[in-house]
């Protein structure tokens, strides 16, 4: 998956706004300092009159009336894509940051049962990136080439087999290839225009007219050539700065930009399956710096229950002078707490002792009715559609019957559901049969239990009814 952000550098500074008027209503233009200056980046009102990325500066300021110009900064940019490789790592173990690009590579293939596959995956990320106010272009693919091609074209196609992927590339004009300009050029006087055209051709043919280079990039686009990607290792530390466009005079306008970092911080405590008791805060001035501790009783993540603390602690503190930037620290990160049900717990992570249960069950009970809470017992039926039942009687535990010699032969599952019908499987995995009610006058049932896996790799439970001969999924296994 690959995740490219366009509008960083406009984002970040959106990020410092309280108020996005100024980034919206004018034109602005942030600058590439240089031998010769030219347009980084264009908000919307300076694209809408003719303002261009890679724009020279002189061209760009003759079109525009009066922009408002802030310089680049590479090494803002860079930490950005930096936390949000940090931010990722909730999706993938394996996430390679290219800061110069402005994207981020994550190795999906193994995360995609987790979220239910990779669309529900890819809008997660999505979610979670546009949460923090950044706006990405994800494409998803069998090979990093091509999903940095999807990304840039944002195609929403997901190719997860190789003829997939070629007919998805194959309408790709050429002018979208990474490739140099006389290549391009040669390609297009011989009546080229489609990645298609390419790969229909004869490859000794293209590397003997333009080079092992065009080969190469074909090779990478459609996955027969591995590509490297190094693994980020995110800090042992959260280190979140954050420079304000406008000075604040007032500890109670800190709200919205600290808002902003706690949420930051919080994915990428989430990414690093890390959590943590306190933290620090440093106001910055133009002299002097203002440092703040704040000290929970538990660890905890969440922006929302750190967000009141500080604004509890900042209205005791006096400001020395305008704050013109924040950054939040915490040296000391630790392992997240065990999350106990919050109706069941007196304290976020200490369940309670089995004494409180009752108690807590009558609470419950009073709150939502007897009939709402319910104990799960064992009927002691063999077939697993009628196995369990419900019983509104909390006060007694009668014991569970043992599993019967036919339900341990068959197996159980994590999920279960009530029989449905299903296509005969290709290669199912026998585990054994099932008979019950042979003595209740054509109401018997007869089944031989398999597992066989599915498109998407889930392991299914099914059964084959031995009187109609028919398939049908019992649940799901794991």
């Amino acid at each position: 998956m690959a995740v490219e952000l366009p509008h960083l550098a406009l984002e970040t500074l959106a990020r410092a706004e309280g108020d996005s008027a100024r980034l919206t209503e004018r034109p602005l233009l942030v600058i590439e300092d240089g031998t010769a200056p030219c347009v980084h980046a264009a908000n919307r009102a300076a694209r809408r009159a003719g303002a261009r990325p890679g724009m020279a500066l002189a061209d760009a300021l003759a079109i525009l009336d009066t922009p408002e110009l802030v310089e680049h900064d590479p090494q803002a940019q860079t930490a950005q894509i930096a936390m949000l490789a940090g931010v990722l790592l909730q999706f993938s173990d394996h996430v390679h940051p290219e800061p110069d690009a402005r994207r981020i590579l994550l190795e999906v293939g193994r995360s995609r049962r987790l979220f239910g596959g990779l669309a529900v995956l890819r809008e997660q990320a999505r979610e979670t990136l546009e949460g923090l106010g950044f706006h990405p272009r994800i494409g998803v693919a069998r090979s990093p080439a091509a999903a940095r091609l999807l990304a840039t074209l944002r195609n929403p196609a997901i190719p997860e087999d190789a003829e997939a992927l070629r007919r998805t590339l194959s309408p790709v004009p050429l002018e979208a290839l990474p490739l140099p300009a006389a290549t391009r050029e040669g390609l297009r006087a011989t009546g080229l225009r489609q990645l298609g055209d390419l790969l229909r051709l004869s490859r000794p043919e293209l590397a003997r007219r333009h080079g092992p280079e065009l080969l190469a990039l074909l090779d990478r686009l459609l996955g027969r050539r591995t590509e490297t990607l190094p693994r980020f290792n995110p800090p042992p530390e959260l280190d979140l700065p954050l420079r304000l466009e406008h000075e604040i005079h007032t500890t109670g306008a800190l709200a919205f930009p600290l808002k902003r970092l706690l949420r930051q911080a919080e994915a990428q405590l989430r990414g690093l399956n890390r959590s943590l008791q306190g933290m620090t805060l440093e106001l910055k001035h133009r002299e002097v710096h203002t440092r703040i501790t704040l000290e929970r009783g538990h660890p905890g993540i969440h922006a929302e229950d750190w967000l009141p603390l500080w604004q509890t602690r900042l209205e005791r503190e006096a400001l020395p002078a305008p704050v013109i930037g924040l950054r939040l620290r915490a040296t000391q990160l630790l392992d997240p707490p065990a999350e106990g049900a919050s109706l069941l717990a007196e304290a976020p992570g200490h369940p309670p002792p089995e004494s409180q249960l009752p108690a807590v069950l009558a609470r419950l009970s009073a709150r939502l009715g007897e009939q709402a809470i319910v104990r799960l017992t064992t009927s002691g039926i063999p077939r697993p559609e009628a196995a369990q039942g419900a019983r509104n009687d909390l006060e007694t535990s009668p014991p569970s019957p043992a599993p019967t010699p036919a339900q341990g032969v068959c197996g159980t599952a994590l999920w279960l559901q009530e029989p449905e019908p299903v296509p005969p499987p290709l290669h199912p995995h026998a585990l054994g049969r099932l008979e019950d009610g042979w003595w209740d006058q054509g109401r018997d049932v007869r089944r031989d239990y398999a597992t066989a896996r599915d498109r998407q790799g889930r392991v299914l439970w099914l059964y084959r009814c031995l009187r109609s001969g028919r398939w049908f999924r019992q649940g799901y296994w794991g």
